[in-house]
């Protein structure tokens, strides 16, 4: 499927529409022959991964369920503006109540990329990893060894590594000093903020490498855009402080230059979560 979102980026017009279709046809035809027609033994790593997978819910899990963990997504990130608003082909939440069940995904995951954490990328691999390099070193030299021979494994962490090249401790700092409750910021920027360090460190084994080195092109693009989206994101900080405080009438004349912002983040980033 395709989001709602981005069809205009990929079909709006013959050249763009028919180099995407070709791209969708390919990829779906090629898998699906392999799939049919190529018997493929089970890699060693498989049962190695599901406990990897494990252990990252875990870690992610316990984030979710601490305490004020939903005030913090609320205050410390733009989706009150963008529930209000008509982004996306259906409502940001199934039923209308505000719990983090009722949340669509795409929301969600939008939410944390504009405010440069990217949660949902990265959050866990860090905790997994060091599992698994403190419990099976041996384990943990064949996962670099086949990060680049695996598909599925060079898949993961190459989307792991990319979430975290994208996230933004500076910008998540900023972002997080919008909630309001101090005894709530501060243990959840604890936890996320090692988890980051600790994520960006184990992906640098695997990689044998400074992440700057190892995913140049990520590294190259945002800092090209670097300073056009810092300033779009201290501008959208503004815009909510004042759309939070503001009266009815208020937050009717702040909401278009708020949405501005959002869709000039999702541009400068490349994704619309």
């Amino acid at each position: 499927t395709e989001q709602g979102e981005t069809i205009a980026q990929k079909y709006a017009n013959r050249l763009n529409a028919a180099y995407n279709l070709e791209l969708l046809i390919a990829g779906t035809t090629g898998a699906t022959l392999r799939h049919r027609y190529e018997e493929r033994p089970s890699h060693p790593l498989e049962p190695v991964m599901d406990q990897l997978a494990a252990k990252s819910r875990q870690a992610y899990e316990t984030l979710l369920h601490t305490e004020g963990f939903v005030t913090f997504f609320r205050q410390a990130t733009p989706i009150d503006a963008i529930e209000a608003s008509r982004i996306g082909s259906r409502p940001a939440r199934r039923t209308g109540q505000q719990t983090i069940a009722d949340l669509r995904a795409i929301p969600w995951v939008f939410s944390w990329g504009q405010a440069r954490f990217y949660l949902s990328g990265w959050y866990g691999v860090g905790t997994a990893l060091e599992w698994l390099l403190n419990a099976e070193p041996e384990t943990f030299a064949l996962v670099q060894e086949q990060n680049v021979l695996w598909s599925p494994l060079h898949y993961i962490i190459s989307n792991a590594a990319t979430s975290i090249a994208t996230a933004d401790l500076d910008i998540m700092r900023t972002y997080a000093a919008l909630v309001e409750d101090e005894s709530i910021r501060k243990p959840i920027m604890a936890l996320i903020e090692t988890e980051y360090q600790r994520t960006r460190q184990m992906l640098e084994k695997i990689y044998d490498g400074p992440l700057s080195e190892r995913r140049p092109n990520v590294h190259q693009l945002l800092a090209l855009r670097q300073q056009g989206l810092r300033m779009l994101h201290h501008q959208q900080i503004n815009l909510l402080q004042q759309w939070r405080s503001g009266s009815d009438a208020q937050k009717q004349e702040i909401v278009p230059q708020l949405l501005l912002t959002v869709n000039a983040i999702a541009s400068g980033l490349r994704t619309t979560g």
